[in-house]
């Protein structure tokens, strides 16, 4: 009786994992799952693990050093983990944090409506197109009068939020801080959109621009051939694009500047994320078991060997001093050093100049497992 019944539930929760498992790959939940860096931290401690505790054997010293490698860094990262939840319970500062919150985002959000009503104005004494200003500006300020009652909306769940949060830091401390990357994106997110409108509409101006300028030298572009070929227009089609040159021209410098603005921030955001990313990096990826071994037994991880000759005399035999030249540490890093779902830059300093002025979004930080554009 005892296994009639214990069999159906087994099946039941196989069933269950399986269903959960497909769910995830749909593709608004891959997508989400995909985008936080919380998510991919937890995939890739949870391969770590299960490559740890694995029962097949290691097939070579590498792999057992890996495998030594991983555990140190898990352990690490849990013990920083509770230390900092027992920092953040103690003398309620997770209170503190959720008391000081709402005002630091009241106070961004004032900031960001003064500098937009500094560009609606004369900034720095430009002379800016007026109609095209004060839409610009009133669109944005009123992405920013959603967003201040969106974090007032949340403001009674803030403390919740930042409870569990902390609680969260139990599984390491690289956790916690892929949740407080995403805790920032999402607070940001109004400056993410700001970028994103701004430079849509910087590129669509350049293109046009560009398209316009081929139009006066009798150039075209050729889709098919993606190379710009010769082309003959008739009076009227030159006279549509020297008003259209026109109108863009007068119009491009203050969609620049907007542009030039709400990149600046993004790009500030983007660092202090890319910080995080590099601290997550860095605890999973440096092999402190190897670095250990290094400090206390440096003979066990040798990089050859020295002979020093200690009496050399004629008629006598050679005596030689055989010496173990132990790894340097830059050598025992990049040797050992393991793999990690950390983030670097996408592009090039070219590449990323490049796609800033022609108005392309700009994804500075991927995770490794990503292709190259």
């Amino acid at each position: 009786m005892v296994l009639k019944a214990f069999f159906p539930t087994c099946c039941a929760s196989a069933d269950s994992g399986l269903l959960v498992g497909r769910m995830f790959k749909l593709w608004p939940l891959s997508f989400v799952w995909s985008k936080l860096s919380t998510c991919e931290q937890l995939r890739h401690r949870l391969e770590q693990l299960t490559l740890v505790f694995s029962t097949q054997k290691a097939k070579n010293p590498t792999q057992l050093m890996r495998k030594a490698n991983m555990l140190v860094s898990v352990l690490l990262d849990v013990a920083l983990g509770l230390v900092l939840l027992s920092w953040l319970h103690r003398k309620d500062r997770i209170g503190q944090l959720a008391d000081a919150l709402i005002p630091v985002a009241d106070h961004v959000a004032e900031e960001l409506q003064h500098l937009l009503q500094w560009l609606m104005g004369a900034p720095a004494g430009l002379k800016m197109n007026r109609a095209l200003d004060q839409v610009l500006g009133r669109f944005f300020l009123y992405h920013i009068h959603l967003w201040i009652g969106y974090i007032h909306l949340m403001s009674p769940f803030i403390e919740c939020i930042l409870w569990h949060v902390g609680l969260s830091a139990c599984l390491g401390l690289t956790v916690a801080l892929s949740i407080l990357s995403d805790i920032i994106a999402l607070l940001t997110f109004h400056i993410y959109c700001f970028y994103v409108y701004g430079a849509r509409l910087y590129c669509l101006k350049i293109y046009g621009l560009s398209s316009l300028w081929r139009l006066f030298r009798g150039k075209k572009w050729n889709v098919l051939r993606q190379r710009v070929d010769s082309c003959s227009y008739d009076l009227d089609q030159l006279f549509i694009g020297t008003l259209l040159f026109t109108i863009l021209v007068f119009l491009l410098p203050t969609t620049a500047l907007y542009y030039l603005v709400f990149t600046l921030l993004r790009l500030l955001v983007v660092t202090v994320q890319g910080l995080i990313h590099l601290l997550v990096d860095l605890v999973n990826s440096l092999p402190l078991y190897s670095l250990g071994l290094r400090l206390c037994r440096p003979y066990r991880l040798a990089a050859g060997v020295k002979f020093r000759v200690l009496e050399h005399e004629a008629g006598s035999p050679l005596l030689l001093l055989m010496q173990i030249n132990p790894l340097s540490y830059s050598r025992v890093v990049h040797t050992y050093r393991l793999p990690s779902c950390g983030c670097h830059p996408k592009h090039s300093w070219g590449s990323l100049c490049r796609k800033l002025f022609f108005g392309e979004l700009i994804y500075p930080w991927r995770q490794r497992g990503d292709k190259q554009d």
